[in-house]
């Protein structure tokens, strides 16, 4: 297990390499020609021009559909620099309860930590890897790798130390998002629907679920009030969920994508109402530190 933190430098430097040569998957540069035809005013900026013209126009093809954006600097900042860092910090979100989780397994006890973000997390992190190679996203597939490997760790190492209640509601959720999650992947894979309407259909999911794990953690809110206690809601997590949504809300909005900045901003006014109670109610630990 000492060895395990080198999955994190790993992928990172192939996450940094893949993007480095990634194709121009989602990006395609148009070029209005009006005398492209004789006698025709008919624009052919929706034809694909193989060889590399300077476009005045991007189209960009990212999360649930299209949209178009004037060429400018501060644009390709947003639409380039922006979901690059947006990579690392999702895969600093994924890892953030590492450490917890080691301190979990090394004392053989749960405590405080709830099972059941982590559980959500790692069917989320499939689910938008899925999403990413559907839509051909370097973007959204990068940043879900590494989070698809370590979330599966996070649970198969936790699920000895569950017992009694906790153990049957985690189990409950793994199994019961597995089965949606394949039942939906199976009726999308058997249906007639174009591709486009597929991935569609894979981002509302995996948008729905990002949701619900924003969210999670606030299943223990009225745990954390009565008791004025929040050790049930990670701070490392709480932390790299609110720079990660804040990041890709920004993203999304700047490129016009519902399916980018809707799940996010959700997930960052979850964010932040968990800081909210980190702060109000600071954990039983930290109180007898000081």
């Amino acid at each position: 297990m000492k060895t395990f933190p080198s999955i994190f430098v790993i992928s990172l430097l192939a996450q940094s390499n893949a993007l480095r040569h990634r194709p121009s998957f989602f990006i395609s540069n148009y070029k209005a020609k009006s005398n492209h035809f004789s006698g025709s005013s008919t624009s052919t900026r929706h034809k694909p021009n193989k060889s590399y013209i300077p476009a005045t126009v991007d189209t960009i093809f990212i999360r649930g559909g299209s949209s178009s954006l004037q060429t400018s600097f501060a644009n390709e900042l947003v639409t380039t620099l922006i979901p690059r860092i947006g990579v690392l910090t999702s895969t600093l979100l994924y890892f953030s309860p590492y450490a917890t989780v080691k301190k979990a397994m090394t004392e053989d006890s749960l405590g405080e930590l709830n099972p059941i973000p982590l559980a959500i997390m790692a069917i989320s992190s499939l689910c938008w890897l899925v999403y990413g190679l559907s839509i051909r996203d370097a973007y959204v597939t990068l940043s879900n790798v590494p989070g698809c490997v370590v979330t599966i760790w996070y649970v198969t190492a936790l699920l000895p130390l569950l017992e009694g209640k906790i153990l049957r509601m985690t189990q409950t959720m793994v199994v019961m998002l597995s089965a949606v999650t394949i039942s939906l992947w199976t009726w999308l894979s058997l249906s007639n629907k174009a591709m486009a309407k597929v991935s569609s259909s894979l981002g509302l999911y995996a948008s729905f679920l990002f949701i619900v794990l924003s969210g999670s953690p606030l299943s223990t809110i009225k745990t954390v009030i009565e008791e004025k206690n929040s050790n049930s809601i990670l701070a490392p997590l709480t932390l790299a969920q609110v720079t990660n949504t804040a990041l890709w809300s920004a993203y999304g909005l700047a490129i016009q994508d519902k399916f980018v900045w809707g799940p996010n901003l959700t997930g960052l006014g979850f964010g932040i109402i968990q800081l909210m109670l980190k702060i109000l109610f600071p954990s039983s630990s930290l109180k007898r530190g000081s």
